[in-house]
């Protein structure tokens, strides 16, 4: 008895059964995309909240210069404040600050005064960027820097 080959009468070889997999990449990126957007995020957020550190330690720098050389403790505590806020723009209440000018320490010359200018940021009232719902692994409450410069 001979076998005829079904290809050779113009037929077709049996489809190899197989899964569907139709759904398969739509769960895959379900799986992925929520990962992805948390990381991404994350790095917005902590981003952010660096640069907003990098600004408040420059504001309390520029503060404790603009300072240096007045006439009286509150006019430099005046100059100080006024010379921050021009930086940060207004506070309300997202950031205070607290210029002191007295002597400084033992270490310094005699007759040698300081200027110590604090910034602290209110992150967690005034955020740069809202915290994401449900994740509140790392808080970052506030900012904060203290900057000080002596003169004679």
């Amino acid at each position: 008895m001979t076998r005829l080959n079904p290809l050779a009468l113009g037929g077709h070889r049996p489809a190899l059964r197989r899964r569907d997999q139709k759904g398969q990449a739509l769960v895959e990126f379900a799986l992925v995309v929520g990962v992805f957007a948390m990381v991404l995020y994350g790095l917005v957020y902590f981003g952010m909240a660096v640069a907003t550190k990098q600004r408040v330690t420059n504001a309390a720098a520029e503060g404790a210069r603009a300072a240096v050389g007045q006439s009286s403790a509150a006019l430099a505590q005046t100059t100080a404040q006024n010379r921050v806020t021009a930086l940060l723009g207004t506070a309300n209440g997202r950031y205070t600050v607290t210029p002191v000018a007295a002597p400084c320490n033992s270490a310094a010359p005699t007759g040698a005064q300081c200027v110590t200018v604090t910034v602290t940021w209110d992150w967690s009232g005034h955020p740069v960027v809202p915290a994401a719902p449900g994740l509140r692994i790392f808080p970052i409450n506030s900012l904060s820097s203290v900057a000080v410069v002596q003169y004679s």
